[in-house]
């Protein structure tokens, strides 16, 4: 495909809308010759109205159909053409131009639809920046955002879109999120916050260190994804395309015979045998079919996609739908990833002020997860204390002199390591603080609980999951308070990631579908063994790469809501096919005794095709 600069396709949509406007215009003058042409009485003037009808509605059709033939390529345009030309050759020609004007009807309708539906796909499209502000020392310099790199600085104005993924280093604004996590609210971004590509900037000016670069940025892949959604067809899909290419010829084949023996036995005359023959193309058209069901799938994809998780293709939505047990990974999945502390001991007559003060002094040199959590428990007015000596020992804490005090803080394997007295009795889960081999106090940690997922779990059984299991490399301890808090059936603990995917595949080989949702590397074998695997938005590039969807927004509160939409869009996807083929079959019976006219067999098409489109822009609507 070429580049096109954005007057350029500007332009193009322009014209495609002047197009669509005139070939309505075209088709009410068409309208307005038909009725005409009922109420003539001369032969040649009737012939010449209607064909005044057919070339202005439905030249495109017929022209259409005609290359079809030649090329053996027999479609919906084949089988109007063949039933218009044979009509108008026995001269039934309201019954030729009617086919056409209702035939028609049902491709503005279907274009429409297809329109309005494609309108999501546009305004993701539309997230994509082509220039970024790069500053280079003082200087501000417009740039292509392909040429900017990461560690580049760049600057993002109020009322510009984030071109690249990165971190706020300079600034505080209110984000406007709704194209990447769905999320309506805006919400607040300061310094040493990441920001995602896509993203409004509906405030204060921000200075972004760049950290991914257009290839990999947030824009890029939901680009790609969109992309991805398109090619990957579900079962049902792929299966109507594969019907409609062997089904159109056979029934043109029955048909011809229909005409051919139906002639030769006498049952019927000449003219009448044509005429059931071509009422059983009009009506046997898989129109309905070809364009209902995936225009349903497309729609369900964009209505999952608006409530915060992207999904890679069709063939996905009938698993999600499927599903009835639903498996977790712990950390930065049911938490946040982040600790703080739960409670806070002292002994000795030290107070908690003394005590934090103490640790707060060897963890501010630290970059551990428990260093952010204690800072933040001891807050700004807390002494920080001069460290000497300071080492990191990894698996067991802190070192550091301190007033020429030897200091520790770390588990009970440090106080063994330093032969502290009595660390037998002590809990394995606390961190303790020693000053001169004696224990002034502890502290016990706790994961950050999302409090927004805990009503998630209500609805998930609500709607039919069955089951909630929880797979953790975390110990037993840690994995049980979080499962209680978020009320889940099974704990699976100190897990490696191939026992993880074993586990998913004895509950699959025990008839259950399953959806996993996990965050890091080491979850990406799991999600690709799960029926449906969901990554957090902000987890790994390779955990996004496996899974089959990517939840946007972090929150579990959209997934009851996916499952939902999914649901019903296999509902409509049913109805549809079971409407279509039911409605057919009748007018078919009913035409080969006679007993239908060829307005009945147009409604089994195109009337058909209308109502399964409507019920397919239901999931739209809502």
């Amino acid at each position: 495909m070429k580049n096109h600069c954005s007057k350029c396709e500007g332009c193009l949509n322009k014209n495609q809308s002047n197009g669509y406007k005139l070939e309505w215009k075209l088709y009410i003058i068409s309208i307005l010759f038909f009725l005409i042409a009922l109420f003539v009485q001369n032969n040649i003037i009737k012939i010449i109205l209607n064909g005044i009808v057919i070339a202005l509605s439905g030249y495109e059709v017929i022209l259409g159909g005609i290359k079809s033939i030649f090329h053996l390529d027999f479609e919906e345009n084949t089988l109007m053409t063949i039933a218009v030309i044979a009509a108008f050759w026995i001269g039934e020609f309201p019954e030729a131009v009617l086919v056409l004007l209702l035939f028609r009807l049902g491709e503005f309708l279907e274009e429409t639809t297809i329109r309005k539906s494609q309108k999501n796909i546009e305004e993701i499209v539309g997230m994509k920046v082509n220039m970024a502000n790069l500053v280079e020392g003082e200087e501000i310099k417009p740039t292509k955002v392909e040429n900017i790199k990461i560690g580049d600085i760049i600057l993002v104005k109020p009322g510009e879109k984030v071109p690249l993924d990165g971190k706020v280093i300079t600034g505080a604004s209110s984000v406007d999120t709704s194209a990447i996590t769905g999320e309506s609210k805006p919400v607040t971004i300061k310094e040493g916050e990441k920001i995602f590509s896509g993203s409004i900037n509906l405030s204060g000016a921000l200075k972004i260190l760049v950290e991914k670069d257009l290839k990999h940025s947030m824009v890029s892949q939901i680009l790609d994804l969109v992309q991805e959604a398109t090619d990957n067809k579900g079962k049902k899909e792929k299966f109507i395309t594969r019907f409609s290419k062997i089904y159109t010829p056979i029934i043109l084949c029955l048909a011809i015979f229909f005409s051919i023996i139906a002639s030769i036995t006498g049952w019927l005359e000449v003219k009448e045998a044509i005429y059931r023959s071509l009422l059983f193309l009009v009506a046997s058209c898989p129109c309905s079919l070809v364009i209902s069901v995936p225009l349903a799938f497309f729609a369900g994809i964009g209505s999952i996609s608006k409530k915060g998780m992207l999904i890679k293709g069709t063939k996905h939505i009938e698993c999600l739908a499927k599903a009835d047990t639903i498996a977790f990974d712990k950390t930065g999945t049911l938490t946040t990833g982040k600790m703080e502390v739960e409670e806070v001991k002292c002994s000795q007559g030290y107070t908690k002020e003394e005590v934090l003060s103490y640790m707060a002094s060897l963890e501010i040199l630290s970059n551990h997860p428990i260093g952010a959590a204690v800072i933040s428990e001891a807050g700004k007015n807390v002494e920080i204390k001069l460290v000497e000596k300071y080492k990191e020992i990894a698996g067991y804490g802190l070192y550091g002199k301190i007033n020429d005090k030897e200091v520790l803080f770390g588990n009970k394997k440090l106080l063994k390591k330093y032969k502290i007295e009595e660390t037998d009795t002590l809990e394995d889960e606390n961190i303790y603080l020693v000053v001169d081999k004696i224990i002034l106090g502890s502290i016990r940690l706790k994961e950050e609980i999302l409090e927004s997922n805990k009503a998630s779990m209500e609805q998930l059984e609500k709607i039919g999951i069955r089951k909630k299991i929880m797979l953790t490399g975390d110990n037993n301890k840690q994995a049980e308070k979080v499962s209680k808090e978020y009320n889940i059936d099974i704990v699976y603990s100190s897990l490696l990631p191939v026992q993880k995917q074993e586990i998913i595949r004895k509950i699959k080989e025990e008839k259950n579908k399953v959806i996993f949702i996990g965050d890091g590397i080491n979850d990406a074998p799991v999600l690709a063994e799960a029926d449906f695997g969901i990554s957090m938005g902000a987890g790994t590039e390779i955990a996004n790469i496996t899974s089959d969807a990517i939840l946007m927004n972090n929150q579990l509160s959209t997934i009851p809501k996916a499952i939902c939409e999914a649901r019903k869009t296999m509902r409509i996807v049913s109805f549809n096919i079971a409407f279509s083929i039911v409605a057919k079959a009748v007018v078919l019976l009913l035409g080969a005794f006679g007993l239908a006219p060829m307005w009945l067999a147009v409604l089994a098409d195109t009337g058909v095709s209308a109502v399964t489109v409507a019920n397919a822009i239901r999931i739209i609507r809502k």
